[in-house]
């Protein structure tokens, strides 16, 4: 744990937004298959401004971490002008070793995946 930033160490011990938001009007899901980590991203949009959301992660401190920070990252931003890639996550988390980089790349595939089932339903 001492390679993580404080960041990390902060997102992982105190989860933001953790857990089911059961107002949310659509959700995103990621899975990395070869560690076995898995995100829900939940949030409710309305008038395009995300107005709530919550994450639930099963995995490594790193991966907690981003699904906290995205949270963060989303809340109150219009859907049309928040833009997350792997590379938005890693940097507001200040860092992820390189054998933990994937847990920026399952926040940011949760958020897509709840963008694309946004404007699916």
């Amino acid at each position: 744990m001492d390679s993580y930033s404080q960041k990390i160490l902060d997102h992982y011990r105190s989860p933001r937004h953790s857990g089911v938001l059961a107002s949310a009007n659509a959700k995103g899901v990621a899975e990395n298959p070869a560690c076995g980590d898995s995100m829900r991203f939940f949030a409710r949009v309305e008038n395009s401004l995300i107005v709530e959301v919550s994450c639930q992660t099963f995995g490594c401190a790193p991966s907690v971490a981003a699904g906290s920070v995205l949270a963060e990252l989303v809340k109150g931003k219009s859907l049309q002008s928040v833009e997350i890639d792997a590379s938005v996550i890693e940097e507001a988390l200040g860092g992820l070793p390189p054998i933990k980089k994937h847990a920026a790349v399952l926040a940011a595939d949760a958020f897509h995946s709840f963008v694309n089932d946004f404007h699916t339903t």
